[in-house]
């Protein structure tokens, strides 16, 4: 040790309050520990056994041993490997042993009556678990697991308290062989002991519980048997009072329930006693891990259920079904789940709405593909503009009234109809009381398990509702019915006759104009019951739904006026007639003529609604509504081109106009709606696009270059390139190129640009070779620049170098002329032997395993190719070589 400096010292400064004094201290440690490091560690020891150390001292050396012993970076962790454990071994046997017997001896100075219990006892039991994942595994100290059971055999609480925390660490840890397997078992049953002992302070039966737990965890039922420590923490959870105890306890059910759910079996009448207790209770926290434990069993229940399906399926004899075990507890546990959910809508009101996904105010919204808000300025490569789609898909909560409900569906799920008659007795019993909308929301989680005609008195309950007085009401059914189609499906419920599709559409219709929050949640139902429709139609191999024709035209008025320009609404309002409308539009069968007529009628509305939105002075109360307008509009404009394809070759002219305006907006939203909408118009009308590129072109230039606008460009080009007009597309091919030859000196387009060149040239054919010497001549260069490039990371040049093989790759699938082919093919070896070359040189991440799949794919190509060009350019050598007939 450094005689200069005092270590007792060096403790008392560092647990000084005075951020100077002990920074001085912490300073005076380190240095100690560089110097001596396994005196210091002694002398760390020795200070927790020392009589009359003051507590600050004492709990700084626990710290600054367990610190100097365990490293705080995962990468070290691994007892086996870090650096800390090689350290530790390297320290003379006699003082390691004489450090340990200091570490054990804290443990009995702890229980004995005189003390009361230290702050770092914990720590200390850290410590301890420390160094046994160091040895014991080497075969060192290989009495410790001997001399913790004898610990555990003794009169004091406290001993015994310190002891589980040593336990619990030391299986917190997971070091294979840490404890051996004929120990396991005796240290389980220590622990069921302290578990029975009634005597036992909370504190200490708090240590046992998680102590078991990670036990549990360690050894997940191998070779041992667990039903005794079953039993006995279903007592303590059933005994004891408060909230720590019971929740351990919780936890614990959930690990073996999370495992192997039907050792709960031959105790499941307790199970019921300790849910009752805690559902009854007013620990909100411990509500939530009881309701957990029976979520994780439904879970397991559900999987294994399914499973005796599927083997029985196999069967050519079907055989009769047993019944879940849990559904009689389950059909107890139901009542409780419904009593719980009100009893928190009772206590905070403002949470009623645990169905909805956003919030009421004016924004954004979920517009764009990603889900991010364009005011936060995203400029995410993956946005692809409107997202129609997920408007009403729910969002994860961990709330007391959100897990019931979930627990709630997934017993459903085992029940099946056997819960309808409970819940809708709880609401005819709430309906009449003060949260009568609350009272609505179980319906909404029970639609899984029940079969179409046990729904029966549900669905009429929910249609008698939607005429409620209150708008909550409404709203609330308007909902439940959305799940309703959502998850069994509107055209299963028809076929059924539960009830008559004339009736629904007629209520539906009717109430898409009605408040804002009933008409949002009709918009989802309605956008619910036509993507049922247009499913239902592909698995019996139709292209389109036919029962929904007689209403697609009093659909979309009811649709247009619900989204009228005039009405100040929320976004996530102004968004949902919108979604309802483009799912309408896909499953609308356009043979018909009165829905081929409805759907061209809505597309000249929305045109002159766009014209509006974009040149309406004042029409739009705001930038911002403006902006999620135009996204909304592009999405909807998007899905007809879709569906009415060549039919709208008339109104492409008027169309462009309104849409490539929006390829200048700051709005990435925007400039991809429109982008999109742009692809689609070419995609309906083919080889005629030409005559419009002029215009769309105007809008092509380096800063308006996006991933997705790019892709768009590629897809015309494959649209144009074998089919179109020479006098029309040429221009057109000449300036996309001249752009990408632009573009190319902003490193960030780089990679973007050289993968849209091998697109490029694929779809134009034979039209590409005149591009192809300049473009060699820039792939050329690129590929020298990333063989310099000294970019440690190496993240922009690795990306270039897997563009390049995209590049190639299109290059030679594109090109018909022999010598051409054999240039690019031989440029393409080259580029391969630098990138084996570099492969050597280097460890392989995983960017150089896509480069490789990226050049794999291009080299794959040359084959075939090659040999077409030779006998493309056989061909043409016998006709040179053939005398031409006088």
């Amino acid at each position: 040790m450094d005689e200069s400096i005092d270590v007792n010292d060096a403790l008392t400064h560092a647990s000084n309050p005075d951020n100077n004094i002990r920074s001085i201290g912490e300073d005076m440690l380190k240095r100690l520990q560089n110097r001596d490091l396994p005196n210091f560690l002694l002398y760390l020891s020795s200070e927790l056994v020392r009589e009359g150390i003051p507590e600050e001292s004492r709990v700084l050396a626990a710290i600054t041993l367990k610190n100097s012993l365990d490293s705080k970076d995962p990468a070290l962790k691994d007892a086996h490997k870090d650096l800390l454990c090689l350290k530790w071994l390297s320290v003379d046997k006699s003082i390691r042993l004489e450090i340990k017997n200091n570490l054990l001896m804290t443990l009995e100075i702890d229980s004995r009556p005189s003390h009361s219990r230290h702050p770092s006892s914990k720590v200390i039991a850290e410590v301890i678990a420390r160094v046994a994942c160091m040895e014991i595994p080497r075969n060192q100290w290989l009495d410790l697991v001997g001399k913790l059971m004898d610990n555990m055999a003794s009169l004091s609480s406290s001993l015994k308290q310190a002891t589980l925390e040593v336990l619990q660490y030391i299986f917190k840890a997971k070091i294979p062989n840490v404890v051996k397997r004929d120990q396991v078992d005796d240290v389980i049953a220590s622990v069921i002991s302290a578990l029975n002992d009634e005597v036992l302070g909370s504190q200490v039966l708090l240590a046992a519980l998680k102590a078991l737990h990670n036990i549990f965890e360690f050894t997940k039922f191998e070779d041992h048997d667990w039903r005794g420590a079953i039993e006995a923490v279903f007592a303590v959870a059933y005994r004891t009072s408060g909230t720590e105890i019971p929740e351990a306890a919780f936890e614990y059910l959930v690990a073996i329930a999370s495992t192997c759910h039907t050792k709960f079996e031959p105790d499941i009448e307790v199970l019921m006693c300790i849910t009752t207790q805690a559902l009854n209770g007013d620990v909100e926290s411990l509500k939530v891990q009881c309701i957990k434990l029976w979520i994780t069993i439904c879970e397991k229940e559900i999987d294994w259920l399914e499973e005796e399906e599927e083997e029985e399926e196999e069967k050519e004899e079907k055989e009769d079904k047993d019944e879940s075990y849990f559904t009689g507890p389950l059909y107890s546990l139901v009542p409780l789940l419904l009593q719980t959910y009100l009893n928190e809508e009772e206590r905070d009101l403002e949470q009623m709405d645990i169905w909805k996904q956003g919030d009421e105010d004016e924004g954004d919204g979920n517009i764009s593909l990603t889900g991010e808000q364009e005011e936060e300025g995203d400029e995410n490569v993956e946005q692809k503009g409107v997202n129609l789609e997920d408007n009403w898909e729910q969002e994860e909560d961990e709330t007391l009234q959100v897990i019931s409900m979930t627990c709630l569906g997934l017993a459903a799920r085992i029940l099946k109809g056997g819960v309808v008659p409970t819940v809708m007795h709880f609401v005819e019993e709430n309906m009449n009381g003060p949260h009568k909308i609350a009272a609505l929301s179980p319906l909404g989680f029970i639609l899984e398990g029940p079969s179409v005609k046990q729904l029966a008195p549900l669905v009429d309950l929910l249609l008698a509702l939607m005429e409620y007085q209150a708008e909550g009401v409404r709203g609330r059914a308007a909902w439940t019915l959305g799940r309703l189609f959502e998850l069994v499906g509107a055209h299963r419920i028809m076929r059924n006759e539960v009830v008559s599709l004339d009736r629904i559409m007629e209520l539906l219709i009717e109430r898409s104009c009605d408040v804002p929050q009933v008409s949002i949640e009709v918009h989802g139902a309605l956008y619910f019951l036509a993507r049922g429709y247009g499913e239902d139609a592909k698995s019996r191999s139709k292209s389109n739904s036919c029962e929904l024709s007689p209403f697609v035209k009093p659909l979309i008025d009811a649709l247009m006026r619900a989204s009228d320009l005039a009405r100040e609404t929320p976004f996530s309002f102004l968004a949902s007639p919108y979604k309802a409308l483009g799912e309408i539009v896909k499953v609308s069968d356009t043979r018909d003529l009165q829905v081929w007529e409805a759907l061209m009628g809505l597309m000249s509305r929305i045109m002159r609604r766009f014209n509006t939105v974009l040149h309406g002075h004042g029409a739009i109360s705001s930038l911002q509504r403006k902006n999620q307008l135009e996204v909304l509009l592009c999405g909807l404009v998007e899905v007809l081109i879709h569906k009415l394809g060549d039919t709208l070759e008339g109104s492409a002219k008027c169309l462009l106009l309104l849409l490539c305006p929006l390829l200048t907006r700051e709005s990435t939203c925007a400039r991809n709606g429109a982008a999109l909408a742009i692809g689609a118009l070419a995609h309906a009308i083919g080889a005629d696009f030409g005559q419009h590129m002029p215009m769309v072109l105007q809008y092509f230039s380096v800063k308006r270059l996006s991933p997705l606008y790019l892709e768009v460009i590629c897809d015309i080009c494959h649209v144009l390139g074998k089919e179109g007009k020479e006098e029309e597309v040429v221009p057109c091919f000449d300036h996309i190129m001249e752009v990408l030859y632009q573009g190319m000196v902003e490193l960030t387009l780089q990679p973007l640009i050289l993968s849209s060149i091998g697109q490029i040239a694929l779809s134009l054919g034979e039209k590409f070779e005149k591009y192809l010497p300049p473009v060699m001549e820039k792939l050329l260069v690129m590929e020298k620049a990333v063989q310099l490039d000294q970019d440690p990371h190496e993240d922009h040049s690795n990306k270039v170098r897997e563009a390049i093989c995209k590049a190639y790759h299109g290059i030679i699938r594109g090109i018909s002329d022999a010598k051409s082919g054999f240039k690019v093919g031989m440029a393409l070896l080259e580029f391969s032997e630098q990138e084996r070359k570099r492969r050597e040189r280097r460890t392989v991440t995983a960017r150089d395993e896509r480069i490789m799949t990226a050049l794999v794919d291009a080299l794959s190509q040359l084959p075939p190719r090659v040999g077409v060009w030779s006998e493309a350019f056989i061909l043409s050598v016998q006709q040179a070589n053939t005398p031409s007939a006088n």
